[in-house]
């Protein structure tokens, strides 16, 4: 089992090659919004760790994944709201309140 980070321009490139097959490294660029040079270099290193194969045609190059068991790593689409901190700010309002209160408590106004 392969695990990418799912933020990273890999995640992006191997996402688009499950989505659509076959897909050349034109379309890859259009889909991802990723530099056709940097998609290249990209490839070829994912093709030394033998997740796909670039096969060379004459003015194209197709793609074709060789492993199907990727695991994408990071943050899942639902957890990309802010998380609320309930008590936070309660602490800080009753820090306040006693701050407050400890002024009132000197000698001066008894």
């Amino acid at each position: 089992m392969v695990q990418i980070n799912a933020g990273s321009r890999e995640a992006k490139i191997i996402k688009a090659l499950l989505d659509k097959y076959p897909i050349d490294v034109k379309e890859v660029a259009e889909i991802t919004g990723i530099a056709e040079a940097e998609v290249q270099r990209l490839l070829h290193g994912m093709q030394d760790r033998g997740w796909l194969t670039l096969e060379v045609l004459p003015g194209r190059t197709f793609i074709r994944l060789r492993r199907v068991d990727f695991t994408f790593l990071g943050r899942v689409e639902t957890q990309k709201r802010a998380i609320k901190h309930k008590g936070r700010k309660r602490e800080k309002d009753r820090i306040r309140a006693k701050v407050l209160a400890d002024d009132h408590d000197d000698i001066m106004y008894a």
